[in-house]
């Protein structure tokens, strides 16, 4: 199975621009917990997550400085079996997909495991996330 077969493809992003309240109201209002950062032809410059928002809100107004770059990602057409060892490899809980360099998807563990896909991975997935020190 490829991870197009299970990303959402309906994914959305901010430019480097963006500032820290554009941002806040974008994964508010999208229930989001991951907001791409991407130049003008959709390329992935880097991720902010609700705990960069957290964690870094003091220190940066901007997405360029906000993001953790460079990004953790999956290619559209690698095998799911690649991107589950890089949700445990990182201890993340989502994955921007790319195709030909560009942004297209997100994959998330739900869809892992809404799928039923690879449990016995699924299990050292979650160790993994519970247990990374990042």
């Amino acid at each position: 199975m490829l991870v197009k077969d299970l990303m959402s493809s309906s994914v959305i992003s901010v430019g480097p621009e963006d500032t820290y309240d554009q941002i806040s109201f974008l994964m508010k209002s999208e229930d989001v917990g991951i907001v791409p950062v991407c130049d003008s032809r959709d390329h992935i410059l880097g991720v902010i997550t609700d705990r960069d928002m957290i964690v870094r809100r003091d220190n940066a107004d901007k997405a360029g400085n906000l993001m953790s770059s460079p990004p953790v990602t999956v290619e559209a057409g690698d095998d799911i079996h690649q991107a589950a060892l890089k949700f445990s490899r990182y201890g993340i809980r989502r994955l921007p997909v790319l195709e030909s360099g560009r942004l297209v998807g997100m994959l998330s563990f739900k869809d892992l495991a809404k799928k039923k896909v690879l449990m016995a991975e699924i299990g050292h997935i979650i160790y993994n996330v519970c247990n990374h020190r990042g």
